[in-house]
C-alpha cells in the first residue's frame, strides 16, 4: 500500500469516527436498580435531533423504558400550593410589557381567526360569528385572562398559524415511536405556572416571546443547530439566539423548575427504567447575573444518581 493510499484510508477512518461520535444528547442516571434516561431537546424539532445518534442511542433507550415524561401532558401530580403571579412584582416597565403582550396576543388571535375563516367552507362560514363580534370576544377574553393563561393562549394561537406540515418536536416523535408507553407530564400540575411566576419581575419577556413566536424558517435551522450544539458542549450560543434570549428568566424557568423536577425524580426508586425529555437550558448550570444554580445533571448527581452520557 502506497503512502498516499495509507493516508487516504486513515483520513476516511477518521471522518467515519467523527461522523459516528455525535455530541451526546442523552444521559443515563442510575441509582440502585433504577435508571433514568434524560434527553435534551429543542422546541423546534431540528433535523440534527433525528440523526444517526437518535437511531443508535435514543430509540433503544426509549424501548427499554417503562414510562415517558415530557412537557405539557397535563396529568402531573399535585404539587406545593401555587398562588397566581403577583402583579405587585412588576414595575412600570413590567406593566407596560404586560399590556404590550396583551395587544400582541390579541393581534395574534385575530390573525389566527382569519386563517381559520379562510379554511372554512361556505356552510361553516355562515354559522361562524361575524368578525367584529369575534374580535370583541377575543379582546374581552384576553383582557380578563391572567398572565399564565395568556401564555398558553398565545402558544396555541401561534401553533395554529404554523405551516400545514410543521416539524415535529422530539417528544412527539418519541410518542409515535412507542405508542404503547405511558406518557406523563414532567411538571407538577401547576409546575409550569410556578416556574413562570418564579421568573420574577421580568417574566413578561416570556409572554412577548410567545406572542412573537413563529415556526422556525428553513434559513434559521443551521443557526439553531449550531447554538444547540454549543450548549451541549458547554459553550454560549450566539447573541440573540432563541436558545439564549430568555436567560434573564433562568431563576424561574431553569432553577426553580429544576428544583421541582428533582424533587419528583429523586423519589423514583421502583427498579424500572424511565425516560425524560427536558429543554436543553435546564440540563446545565445557569450562573450569571440573573440566576445561580447547577443544571439537572448536577442535581441528579447530588440526589445520589450516577450520571453518564450515552455515546
Amino acid at each position: 500500500m502506497t503512502t498516499a493510499l495509507r493516508l487516504l484510508v486513515c483520513l476516511l477512518a477518521l471522518a467515519a469516527g467523527m461522523a459516528h461520535a455525535a455530541t451526546p444528547r442523552l444521559w443515563k442516571a442510575t441509582r440502585g436498580n433504577t435508571t433514568l434516561y434524560v434527553l435534551v431537546a429543542t422546541p423546534a424539532g431540528l433535523p440534527v435531533e433525528f440523526d444517526a445518534y437518535y437511531t443508535r442511542a435514543v430509540l433503544p433507550a426509549l424501548r427499554a423504558s417503562a414510562t415517558l415524561s415530557v412537557e405539557g401532558v397535563g396529568d402531573g401530580e399535585e404539587g406545593p400550593a401555587t398562588p397566581g403571579c403577583d402583579l405587585r412584582q412588576l414595575d412600570e416597565q413590567g406593566i407596560a410589557m404586560l399590556n404590550d403582550a396583551r395587544q400582541r396576543i390579541l393581534t395574534l388571535a385575530l390573525q389566527a381567526d382569519m386563517a381559520r375563516r379562510d379554511a372554512l367552507d361556505v356552510k361553516a362560514l355562515a354559522k361562524a360569528p361575524d368578525p367584529d363580534t369575534q374580535a370583541q370576544s377575543w379582546a374581552r377574553l384576553i383582557e380578563m385572562s391572567d398572565e399564565f393563561t395568556l401564555l398558553q393562549f398565545a402558544r396555541v394561537q401561534t401553533a395554529s398559524l404554523a405551516p400545514a406540515a410543521p416539524a415535529h418536536d422530539i417528544a412527539e416523535a418519541l410518542v409515535r415511536a412507542r405508542p404503547d408507553i405511558p406518557v406523563h407530564d414532567i411538571d407538577y400540575r401547576t409546575g409550569m405556572m410556578h416556574a413562570y411566576c418564579a421568573a420574577g419581575p421580568r417574566r413578561t419577556m416570556l409572554l412577548l416571546d410567545a406572542a412573537d413566536g413563529t415556526p422556525s424558517s428553513a434559513a434559521a435551522v443551521p443557526r439553531l443547530a449550531h447554538d444547540f450544539d454549543a450548549l451541549l458542549r458547554g459553550r454560549a450560543p450566539s447573541d440573540g439566539s432563541p436558545l439564549a434570549r430568555l436567560a434573564p428568566l433562568d431563576a424561574g424557568l431553569v432553577c426553580a423548575r429544576n428544583r421541582d423536577w428533582i424533587a419528583r425524580m429523586g423519589k423514583v426508586a421502583d427498579g424500572r427504567t424511565h425516560f425524560y425529555v427536558v429543554p436543553v437550558r435546564n440540563l446545565f448550570a445557569a450562573r450569571h447575573d440573573e440566576a445561580d444554580c447547577g443544571g439537572l445533571l448536577d442535581d441528579l448527581a447530588q440526589a445520589g444518581f450516577t450520571v453518564a452520557p450515552v455515546k
